[in-house]
C-alpha cells in the first residue's frame, strides 16, 4: 500500500511539473510586436520560438541623395535559454537565430526633377533611383534577460531581453541606364559606395523587448 501511495504521489508530482513546463507570451520592443511559445527542457534550460514584426517609414540621406525608405521587419526566432542559478534569480543567457527576410526598401527623391550624383545635379529624366537592403535569412542572436524561468509556477509573469542580432545586409542599387549614361558610371559607383557604407553600419541590430508570459 505504501509503495502504491508513493507511486501515485510521484506521478502527481510529475503531472504537476508537466502542467507548468510550457508557456505562451507576448512582447513589444525593437522588433515590433511579437508572440511566442516556450518549453522547459530541464532545471536550467528553456527552448523558445517566436514571431515578431512591424513596418516603419523613415527618410535618410546617403552621399548626395535623399531617400524615402520603409523598414519591413518580419521574422521568426528560435532560442535556447541558460539559467546559471535558476533557484536564486531568473537571470539567463540566450543564444538563437532570427529567421526571415527583413529589408529596407528605398526610393530616391528628385527635387526639381534632378538627382545630385557625386556632387553634380543631373536630370531624373522622369525615372527613379531605387535601393533595397536585405538582411540574411538567418542571423545569429546573443543576449541576456530575466524571466521565462524553468522554476516559474503556473500563471502570469513578466520578462525582459537585451541583445544583438548580426547580419550584413545585401544592397541592390538600381539606377536606370539613361541616368547612368548622363551622370557617368564612375559617379554612380561613387554614390553607390556611400550608400553601401551607410548600409554596412546596420549589420548589428540591437534588440530590447519586454513582455508578459502565461505558464501552464
Amino acid at each position: 500500500m505504501g509503495a502504491a501511495v508513493a507511486a501515485l504521489a510521484l506521478a502527481g508530482g510529475s503531472a504537476a511539473q508537466a502542467q507548468v513546463s510550457q508557456e505562451i507570451y507576448g512582447q513589444v520592443g525593437t522588433e515590433g510586436f511579437g508572440l511566442g511559445y516556450g518549453h522547459v527542457l530541464g532545471s536550467m534550460f528553456n527552448a523558445r520560438a517566436e514571431f515578431n514584426g512591424f513596418s516603419l517609414s523613415h527618410n535618410f540621406t546617403a552621399g548626395n541623395i535623399d531617400y524615402d525608405a520603409k523598414l519591413n521587419l518580419y521574422h521568426g526566432g528560435l532560442y535556447l535559454d541558460f539559467f546559471p542559478v535558476p533557484n536564486h534569480v531568473p537571470f539567463r543567457l540566450t543564444a538563437g537565430v532570427l529567421i526571415g527576410g527583413d529589408n529596407i526598401d528605398a526610393t530616391a527623391n528628385a527635387p526639381s526633377g534632378t538627382y545630385t550624383i557625386n556632387g553634380t545635379a543631373y536630370s531624373s529624366l522622369g525615372q527613379q533611383i531605387h535601393a533595397k537592403a536585405t538582411y540574411p535569412t538567418l542571423r545569429p542572436y546573443v543576449g541576456i534577460g530575466f524571466g521565462h524561468s524553468p522554476q516559474a509556477t503556473k500563471g502570469w509573469g513578466m520578462f525582459f531581453d537585451a541583445g544583438i542580432a548580426y547580419g550584413r545586409p545585401h544592397l541592390d542599387f538600381d539606377v536606370p541606364p539613361a541616368i547612368v549614361a548622363e551622370a557617368g558610371q564612375s559617379n554612380v559607383d561613387a554614390e553607390e559606395q556611400q550608400l553601401r557604407d551607410k548600409v554596412d553600419r546596420l549589420r548589428i541590430y540591437p534588440i530590447v523587448k519586454i513582455g508578459v508570459t502565461y505558464r501552464f
